[in-house]
C-alpha cells in the first residue's frame, strides 16, 4: 500500500510538474506573442524608405497607387513592432515630374538621407535606368515596382544594387507577342515603340523572340514623347499589310492611338496588344468614347478581381477603407499597389535580417530572403545573387479597360 501511495504521489507530482511546465510554456508563448504585437515606438529613430515617381503628371495614377501599397505595408509592419526592435518604417517621397534628370537628382537626395535603406522607383523605366549609375556609386538599393525595361536589372554593375518586383520586358513583351499570335491569329505584326530605353528594351525582345513565337515584325516604328499624332506610324503598319499591333506607351500616347484607330473604317482597325504604361493613368478619361470601338488588350501582373490571396484581400480592404472607392474594380493602377506592398514587406525582412540600416548589408540580405506569401504571389526565394527579379511570366494576365477605368481580366 505504501509503495502504491508513493507511486501515486510520484505520478501526481510528475503530472503537476508537466502541467506547470505546460502552463509556463503557454504563458511564455503568450508573452512572446504579446511582445511581438507591441507597435513600433514612434519615439524611436525611423527607418526610411524613399519613393520617386511622376506625381506632377496629372494623368498619372501609378504614383498614388504605389504610395497606397507602401503605406498599407508600413502600417501592418509598424503595428507589429516595426523593424530593428521597435523602429518605425517611414516614407520619403520625391516627384520627378516624368523628367529623367530630376529623377537622378531625387535619387541622390534620397540616398543621402540618414537611415534610408532603399529607394523605390515608379512608372517610367528610362528614369530608373538613368538612376543606375548613382545607385551603384552610392551603394543604395534601387527597387523598381513598375518599370519593366530589361536594363533596370540586366547591366554590368557588380555587385548589383538594382532589384525589381514588377514585370520584365524579357518575358512581358514575349507574352504580348504570344497574345497577338494565339488570341488574334496574327502572323505579320507591327510595333509602335517610344524612342527611349523602354522602347529599345521592347525592340530587343521582339528581335530575339518573335521567330520562336511564330510571329514576324516586318515594321517597327518609333515615336518621341510629346508627338501629337501616331497616324503616320499606324498607316505604315496598314500599308505593310500587318494584321496586329504591339504598342508600347503611356496613357497620353495610348489615347492618341485609340482615337486615331477609332477614326479608321472598321476594316482598318487592327487588334492591339498594349504595354501597361497606358493603363497606369487616366486613359479611360482621355479616350472614353473611343474605347469601345477598338480591340485592345493590356498586359498586367496582378488583379484584385476574384483574388483570394489573404494579403491581396487585406490590401484591397485597406485601400477601400482609406479612399472613396466602392469596389476593388475601382482601384486604379492595381499592379503598382500590389508590387509596392510586397516590396516593402520584403525590404522590412531584409532590414531585420541585416540587423542594420546599412544599405550595403541590406542589399546582401535581399539576395538571401526566405519564402514569403505576398499579395502578388508566393515568393519561394524572392531574389538570388544571380536573379534580382522577383516576378516571372507565371504572373502575366491580360485585361480590358472599361470607360469607367476598370481593368477586367480576359481569357
Amino acid at each position: 500500500m505504501a509503495k502504491h501511495t508513493l507511486a501515486s504521489l510520484f505520478f501526481n507530482h510528475c503530472n503537476r510538474r508537466r502541467s506547470a511546465q505546460s502552463l509556463a510554456f503557454i504563458l511564455g508563448a503568450c508573452t512572446a506573442q504579446a511582445f511581438a504585437q507591441i507597435p513600433a515606438n514612434p519615439q524611436n529613430p525611423p527607418v526610411w524608405i524613399g519613393f520617386d515617381d511622376a506625381y506632377g503628371l496629372k494623368t498619372n495614377t501609378s504614383a498614388v497607387a504605389i504610395e497606397w501599397g507602401i503605406n498599407a505595408a508600413m502600417e501592418e509592419i509598424n503595428a507589429k513592432g516595426g523593424v530593428l526592435n521597435g523602429r518605425p518604417l517611414k516614407l520619403m517621397i520625391t516627384d520627378n515630374k516624368g523628367i529623367s534628370a530630376r529623377g537622378k537628382d531625387n535619387f541622390v537626395q534620397l540616398a543621402g538621407t540618414q537611415d534610408l535603406v532603399a529607394v523605390l522607383t515608379g512608372k517610367f523605366s528610362p528614369i530608373s535606368v538613368e538612376m543606375l549609375p548613382d545607385a551603384h556609386r552610392l551603394k543604395v538599393p534601387l527597387i523598381s515596382v513598375w518599370g519593366s525595361a530589361d536594363p533596370i536589372t540586366d547591366h554590368e554593375y557588380q555587385p548589383s544594387y538594382s532589384f525589381r518586383v514588377s514585370l520584365k520586358d524579357d518575358w512581358g513583351v514575349e507574352a504580348m507577342m504570344k497574345r497577338l499570335s494565339s488570341r488574334y491569329k496574327v502572323r505579320q505584326a507591327c510595333a509602335i515603340l517610344p524612342n527611349t530605353a523602354w522602347g529599345r528594351s521592347a525592340e530587343k525582345v521582339i528581335q530575339t523572340k518573335s521567330a520562336s513565337n511564330a510571329i514576324q515584325f516586318p515594321v517597327v516604328r518609333w515615336y518621341n514623347w510629346g508627338d501629337a499624332s501616331l497616324s503616320e506610324h499606324y498607316n505604315a503598319c496598314l500599308n505593310s499589310r500587318t494584321q496586329g499591333l504591339l504598342f508600347v506607351g503611356n496613357e497620353k500616347e495610348g489615347a492618341i492611338l485609340i482615337k486615331e484607330l477609332a477614326a479608321q473604317p472598321q476594316s482598318r482597325r487592327m487588334p492591339v496588344v498594349s504595354h501597361w504604361g497606358a493603363v497606369g493613368g487616366t486613359l479611360h478619361e482621355l479616350a472614353r468614347e473611343e474605347l469601345s470601338m477598338v480591340q485592345i488588350d493590356f498586359i498586367q501582373t496582378f488583379t484584385f478581381i476574384k483574388n483570394k490571396r489573404p494579403r491581396a484581400v487585406n490590401l484591397a480592404d485597406w485601400i477601400l477603407k482609406k479612399n472613396d472607392l466602392k469596389s476593388t474594380l475601382d482601384i486604379p493602377s492595381p499592379v503598382g499597389a500590389a508590387h509596392a506592398y510586397d516590396t516593402v514587406h520584403l525590404l522590412a525582412k531584409a532590414v531585420d535580417t541585416a540587423k542594420t540600416t546599412s544599405p550595403q548589408k541590406i542589399r546582401n540580405a535581399l539576395e538571401k530572403l526566405p519564402e514569403f506569401q505576398g499579395a502578388v504571389r508566393h515568393y519561394t526565394k524572392p531574389f538570388t545573387a544571380q536573379r534580382h527579379d522577383a516576378l516571372d511570366k507565371s504572373q502575366v494576365l491580360f485585361v480590358k479597360l472599361t470607360p469607367n477605368g476598370q481593368l477586367i481580366p480576359q481569357d
